[in-house]
């Protein structure tokens, strides 16, 4: 006994444009609006990174508020090459 096979049916005329891009459209603005944030992230990151600097004040002490070391506290820093010791 055969078992009866399904009937596969085949488009074979030309797809009208505006089912083309009515199938298209929605992904291409899906992608188009990630772009956009993207950019959008990227620019407020770039202005922000630049602008930064600019807005940061100096740290400078008050009246009254510095601190000052007797030389036993002064310590030098940074590396020991070429010292004989």
């Amino acid at each position: 006994m055969s078992t009866p096979r399904p009937h596969v049916y085949v488009y074979r005329r030309t797809l009208p444009l505006w089912l083309v891009v009515a199938m298209i459209a929605p992904l291409g603005l899906v992608f188009l609006t990630s772009l956009l944030v993207a950019l959008g992230i990227a620019a407020i990151v770039a202005l922000a990174a630049g602008a930064i600097p600019f807005l940061r004040r100096p740290a400078r002490p008050r009246d009254g508020e510095t601190i000052e070391l007797a030389p036993s506290q002064y310590r030098r820093l940074g590396s020991t090459r070429g010292r004989n010791e």
